[in-house]
């Protein structure tokens, strides 16, 4: 199974935020929205669900502006289930694991290095993995002790040597 973040994981909020300092959320056009996926982000999701893995979205903030995100991307399509939660992703995360119980492994891709530490500390089996982002020093990723990944192309292929 895997949880995935979306904003600075999937999706470049870091772009997005450019875009907002012109004008308002309510301009935003769906096909702005969809180019700021990342490059590879809809061919790692296709991945994912080719080796038949669960995959669960779970993202942090206002959830109309999240849903339009996720829905103007076109990726709501590759997840089994799309959590979005104005609270914290650890209250959110509880739930996901006791409905999900038997998983054997469940990997975490984030991009925030504090909150991933956090979750790995509450629930230890979690595997976690890291998309890199500029909002954070490239020295922080590599001190995290977490694998970090320019990509998500990178992230796929980490997935396939650990799958062999």
């Amino acid at each position: 199974m895997f949880i995935i973040d979306f904003d600075d994981t999937l999706f470049d909020t870091h772009a997005l935020k450019a875009i907002l300092n012109k004008k308002s959320p309510n301009e935003l056009q769906k096909n702005e929205l969809k180019e700021l996926l990342f490059f590879d982000a809809l061919s790692f999701l296709q991945y994912l669900k080719n080796v038949n893995q669960k995959l669960i979205l779970l993202s942090f903030g206002e959830f109309s502006f999240q849903s339009k995100k996720i829905s103007a991307t076109g990726i709501a399509k590759f997840f089994d289930e799309i959590i979005i939660t104005p609270d914290s992703k650890e209250l959110a995360l509880e739930k996901i694991l006791k409905q999900f119980v038997d998983e054997k492994d469940v990997w975490f891709i984030n991009d925030k290095i504090e909150e991933t530490k956090k979750m790995l500390e509450h629930f230890p089996k979690l595997k976690p993995l890291l998309k890199k982002s500029p909002r954070f020093a490239h020295a922080d990723y590599c001190s995290s002790q977490m694998p970090c990944f320019e990509t998500l192309t990178q992230i796929q292929q980490y997935v396939e040597q650990q799958f062999k």
